[in-house]
């Protein structure tokens, strides 16, 4: 695979941002295998180096992650007596290990990706976490098997840059990220969450194997919402506590938004000291939570920091960005999360968020539109329901009309998930198409994917459906993606509590309506409810968002004008130049907002030139 261990240096050495504070490889001396780490140093900040072994040298592990009942492990297996040599969460992979093989994976919590070698048996075992907050991937090449945490390091592994894929790439036009195992490149997979991956020197291919799902979710459930905030409040502050874990500074983005405030209102009552929380505003727009956020601190009474990402900031960060991601992303969030990631970088190590609390616990608006969108298509028929959304197309666009139309046209659940998941670029995305990308283009295949990972046969399960769905794309490969990419190009590790095992098995017992109920995330308000200075419990859902449409014909124009005028994605055939010009010019005039579109052309433009130009 790498005999001497220069390929896995060099992959590494791509990732210093990752782990700036170690490095290590280990070759083995019988074959040609070699695995790297770079390390940022959280657990046993002195004595945590990586690669590690057990006590003969017959099984290696690296880590990229926090495993966080490493304690109990550990003490655990001192008791079966194995032997440590270090206080760091990795060491306790390769005792696991030997004891019972891949089926280690049942006993670890944490958010994860590691490798671990066995020299006897001469087997590589890859592994995932259940969300996929970490990132894995992989390349089969001959008789190599070659692996990273970022495309850009797995690319140095290889040695050359694989073709783009054109189907990757229509998707990411589609959804704004490539879901499931596909990536930009030809050949060049992600292993999909809570996936186990196994290779040997015998073996043909490699082996992959699912190890965790979530729970089916009950048609009913008869305990009240007291009874489930109290179950659901207790392991929420276990999960938070788990994530306070480190031997380095620790805070907590605090966004205006009910997940956050809850997070820093546990984590309050649990640090020693004022706890460190972090948020970001703007200077242009309406859509800042700046001031909600100042205002849950104050009552909070944590040290509060808040960045304003000027305009003036924003062309050189975006641009910067871009070019430094693995492969493209275009969740407008991303830009605002590495910002204040960059701020906190000042004074923590760790930051806590609460990402995946929408999707577990029935945060977006779109779930009870699902719900609504299936009474009708059960109680009026199609031509009435279909004359009805014509004539609400006619009025003024305001507040939840052109919602309520898209609820009245007819679709099948996947098309009509799809649509509003994609901000309606299923079609619009066509229109932008050059000859390179127009003939893989395809809304089918990505219909056929949804409808086959979430088959319907009750139109009452529509929301539970649409839940489970993003669980199982939308937040491993865009939320965690864009929140693992935003924080560790600055050195930041950012834990999830949200997605603690226990507490999400048990949000998948809670039935899809109680989630609903009372403007969505029922629990977590009642949770809220009863925890000081979390006073707003019952303020309705606020997107994360960002001012995009008036940055895209602000200071991100000269950007998009270099796009349409000589960037990689005109050149080589994927976009139109004729139809980028012509939604510009209609975006800069105020004729209509294309941000939707032209937000992603404008991430993969820089980042495919960056690509090009090395």
């Amino acid at each position: 695979m790498d005999p001497g261990g220069l390929d896995a240096a060099a992959m590494a050495a791509a990732m210093v941002h990752r782990g700036p504070d170690d490095q290590g490889i280990y070759v083995d001396p019988g074959c040609a295998l070699s695995i790297a780490a770079r390390r940022l140093s959280i657990i046993d900040v002195a004595g945590g180096h990586q690669p590690i072994a057990n006590e003969d040298g017959s099984v290696w592990a690296v880590l990229n992650g926090e495993i966080y009942n490493h304690a109990s492990l550990r003490d655990r297996l001192r008791r079966r007596g194995h032997l440590f040599t270090s206080a760091t969460d990795t060491e306790v992979l390769v005792h696991l290990y030997e004891d019972y093989g891949t089926s280690l994976v049942h006993a670890i919590e944490g958010m994860y990706a590691f490798a671990i070698w066995d020299r006897g048996a001469r087997r590589l075992t890859l592994v995932r976490d259940r969300f996929g907050e970490k990132p894995l991937f992989y390349a089969e090449r001959a008789d190599r098997l070659v692996f990273a945490s970022e495309l850009t390091a797995l690319r140095a592994g290889l040695g050359l840059d694989p073709e783009l894929d054109p189907q990757a790439l229509d998707a990411f036009f589609l959804l704004g990220y490539i879901p499931g195992e596909r990536t930009i490149f030809r050949g060049v997979r992600e292993l999909h969450p809570a996936s186990v991956l196994t290779w040997s020197e015998s073996a043909q291919r490699p082996d992959t194997s699912v190890y965790w799902s979530m729970p089916p979710r009950p048609a009913g459930r008869s305990e009240t919402i007291s009874a489930l905030a109290d179950e659901g409040g207790h392991l929420l502050r276990q999960a938070v506590r788990s994530r306070l874990a480190a031997d380095v500074p620790v805070g907590v983005f605090l966004s205006g938004g009910l997940d956050s405030a809850l997070v820093a209102g546990i984590a309050a009552t649990e640090v020693t000291g004022r706890l460190k929380t972090f948020t970001v505003a703007y200077d242009v727009g309406d859509i800042g939570e700046g001031v909600t956020a100042r205002a849950t601190a104050e009552r909070l009474g944590v040290d509060h920091r808040e960045v304003t990402l000027s305009s003036s900031q924003v062309a050189r960060s975006v641009s910067e960005l871009m070019e430094s991601l693995d492969q493209p992303n275009a969740d407008p969030t991303l830009v605002a999360l590495h910002t204040v990631a960059g701020l906190a970088r000042q004074e923590v190590t760790v930051a806590v968020g609460g990402e995946g609390a929408d999707e577990l616990f029935g945060g977006y608006p779109r779930y009870r539109w699902m719900n609504r969108a299936a009474l009708v298509e059960r109680h009026v028929p199609p031509t009435v329901a279909r004359a009805g959304a014509a004539l609400i197309r006619r009025l003024p666009e305001k507040n939840h009309v052109g919602r309520l139309a898209d609820v009245l046209e007819p679709a099948g659940f996947a098309q009509r998930n799809l649509d509003w998941v994609s901000g309606g670029r299923r079609t619009a995305r066509f229109e932008l198409y050059g000859p390179r990308l127009r003939e893989h283009a395809s809304a089918h295949r990505e219909l056929k994917e949804r409808g086959t990972l979430c088959a319907i046969d009750d139109l009452r399960d529509v929301a539970a459906c649409a839940m489970a769905l993003d669980q199982r794309r939308y937040l491993p490969d865009d939320v965690l993606a864009k929140a693992d990419r935003a924080t560790m190009l600055v050195s930041l590790e950012m834990r999830t509590p949200y997605l603690n095992r226990e507490l999400a098995e048990f949000s998948a017992t809670v039935p899809a309506s109680v989630h609903l109920a009372n403007g969505g995330k029922s629990v977590l308000r009642e949770i809220a409810r009863r925890l000081p200075g979390i006073s707003d419990a019952h303020r309705a859902k606020r997107a994360f968002r960002v001012p995009m449409s008036q940055w895209l014909c602000g200071p991100l124009a000269p950007l998009l004008e270099h796009q349409a005028s000589g960037g990689s994605l005109i050149g080589e055939g994927w976009i139109d130049p004729r139809a980028l010009r012509r939604m510009i010019d209609a975006h800069n005039r105020g004729a209509a907002d294309h941000s939707g579109l032209l937000w992603p052309v404008l991430v993969a433009g820089l980042w495919l030139d960056r690509l090009r130009a090395h």
